[in-house]
């Protein structure tokens, strides 16, 4: 079943006001809770005694003992989970804790890093280094705190008790230690605050955990703006269909997949048909492992997206395999919609057996598909010992004496490439790489005169896309064409992009690119768009402020723009219906 789970700017405030608690009083308190259940009504305590204290009872994931008068966590990774408040804090409000620590007891793992007051989305604020810095850290946040770092005021080790604490007055959230301001930014008066207590690696001696504001709300989830409305159209239970031990996945007995009902869903891809038939691929995982029990599966919407047919599994035959990354591209001749992917024997990282790409088809819109066949062979260039398919839709060229050849973008050892066909994916062909430069998932666009230009994800530091230019229909490597774009942030993510129109009339053709807004996290989807052939991208617009992962992107008969995205983590695949960009490019201020 689709479900809409994500409303427009205009209907965000409507949402978060019908959500308010009413207020009591002019301060509320507000719980703490464990493993999903409420354990104290007043968290306003000094005395963490168990005895004395019911509020201690309920922590049955923390072990520990009260030692004048707090409680000390016993070094144990259990007690690195959070303490998460029950409910979020609207308009005013602070949250504050009162502990000591001692450095010597620190783990090692980050560095030694806590306690930390997280703010969901945004970020947090506490020591790192075991105690000899405070910061503040927004990475890998959709709506990210602004960095700060300074050196600790205080000797953490001093045996006393310190008070750290957030507070927001109007649209300024403050960080405070000790009663001493450390630092404050503006963050907006309006958006509900979710609080956590991070112990991470600092085993904290605790006298009390506190949140007040004027008002709470239920929501434990974060009002995101979007662009349009976005309909989760593959939905994943979360409920595991296998178990991980020693790299191999193994199923769980009466846990099957069923069509509609895997326990997660991730990397999509879309094509439009001939006849207008959006087709929207996804690998159906069994977990949420990489390399586990995972099949090939589409969705069909014959009216532009508004409504979507049932879940069909492309790879029925390989019921105990691994499928993954789908790559589907559409011959305009005879409508024939091929997909290609990657398959492993077994469902284990330690021994899954050598890559093979798999090939099947449709003739009928993507309602069946033929049975796979192999084409590693086919696929795989000679020079290298591994490849891996897209993932992202693939693309027929138009351009020249190249028009009507299929292009498949691949990668494998640092760089992207491409395979070909010129008999209607009768056979494929190894066409030009990048040169070796640091990036792996590629997807391709066909650039004027049947070139191809190759965006790639960059997995290491440069933090920006990466591509190059392939002439002769995607055969060779233009040289001085290998670069990283500066206007597409990328952090270690696939993207997406797809050429929206060619020049005509005057007006020059636009490319878009498709995928996280920010160098620092899967988040923020955004649209570019270039009017030079992707020399820059200078339009701009945020599709979506929450989390946002692989995706693909495709253009409708009526000139508006679909977006696949991974929304809000890697578990569900949003769909959106996005306007036409502008014509020209934005005037230079």
């Amino acid at each position: 079943m689709t479900k809409t789970t994500t409303t427009v700017r205009s209907l965000v405030m409507v949402v978060a006001v019908l959500t308010l608690s009413t207020a009591a009083s002019a301060e509320q308190e507000l719980p703490l809770v464990v493993d999903g259940k409420v354990i104290e009504k007043n968290i306003r305590h000094t005395d963490m005694d168990a005895k004395a204290n019911p509020f201690w009872k309920g922590w049955t994931q923390r072990k520990g003992k009260t030692i004048d008068g707090k409680f000390a966590l016993d070094r144990r990774n259990k007690n690195l989970k959070d303490f998460p408040a029950v409910k979020s804090a609207l308009g005013d409000c602070a949250f504050e804790i009162t502990f000591s620590c001692d450095p010597a007891q620190y783990g090692n793992r980050g560095g030694g890093r806590g306690p930390w007051i997280r703010l969901a989305d945004r970020g947090g604020f506490g020591f790192m280094d075991k105690g000899r810095n405070l910061t503040v850290n927004g990475d890998k946040c959709s709506l990210p705190l602004k960095a700060f770092n300074r050196p600790s005021p205080i000797n953490l080790g001093d045996g006393k008790l310190h008070t750290m604490s957030a507070k927001r007055v109007g649209e300024v959230l403050s960080f405070y230690l000790d009663g001493e301001k450390i630092t404050e930014q503006k963050i907006g008066a309006d958006g509900n605050l979710i609080f956590f207590l991070g112990a991470l690696e600092s085993y904290p001696n605790l006298a009390s955990v506190k949140v007040t504001a004027a008002k709470f709300s239920d929501k434990l989830t974060t009002n995101f703006e979007s662009l349009a409305p976005i309909q989760v159209i593959f939905d994943g239970t979360g409920k595991p269909q296998e178990t991980i031990s020693g790299g191999v996945a193994k199923r769980i007995e009466g846990r099957n997949y069923a069509p509609g009902k895997a326990s997660v869903y991730r990397i999509p891809a879309l094509v439009v048909t001939n006849s207008g038939t959006v087709l929207a691929f996804a690998e159906a995982r069994a977990s949420g492992y990489d390399w586990g029990h995972i099949r090939m599966v589409v969705r069909r919407s014959e009216d532009n997206g508004k409504t979507w047919g049932p879940e069909v599994d492309i790879t029925s035959q390989f019921p105990d395999n691994s499928c993954g990354n789908p790559s589907p591209v559409v011959e305009r001749e005879t409508g024939r919609v091929f997909l290609s992917y990657h398959f492993r024997t077994n469902p284990s990282h330690t021994n899954s057996g050598p890559t093979h790409v798999g090939l099947t088809y449709s003739d009928d819109d993507g309602k069946t598909w033929s049975k796979s066949k192999f084409v590693t062979a086919q696929f795989k260039p000679k020079s290298r010992p591994w490849l891996l398919i897209g993932p992202g839709h693939g693309i027929q060229l138009t351009q020249g004496k190249y028009d009507g050849r299929l292009v498949i973008p691949c990668y494998g050892q640092g760089s992207g490439y491409v395979v070909y066909s010129d008999d209607k994916g009768e056979t494929w062909t190894v066409g030009g790489s990048s040169p070796s430069m640091d990036i792996n998932e590629a997807v391709c666009v066909e650039l004027l005169a049947g070139d191809v230009m190759i965006n790639a994800r960059s997995p290491g530091r440069t933090r920006n896309r990466g591509t190059c230019t392939l002439t002769h229909g995607g055969e060779t490597l233009k040289e001085g064409t290998a670069r990283f774009i500066p206007e597409l942030p990328d952090p270690s993510c696939q993207g997406s992009t797809t050429r929206y129109a060619w020049p005509q009339d005057g007006r020059p053709g636009i490319l878009l690119y498709a995928g996280p807004g920010l160098p620092t996290g899967r988040v923020r989807a955004t649209l570019w768009a270039s009017y030079d052939e992707g020399k820059t991208w200078p339009h701009r617009q945020q599709i979506y402020a929450g989390g946002s992962g692989y995706s693909d992107i495709a253009v409708l008969p009526t000139g508006k723009i679909i977006y696949l995205f991974e929304k809000d983590g890697k578990q569900d695949l949003g769909f959106t219906v996005l306007p036409a960009p502008p014509v020209q490019p934005p005037k230079k201020s």
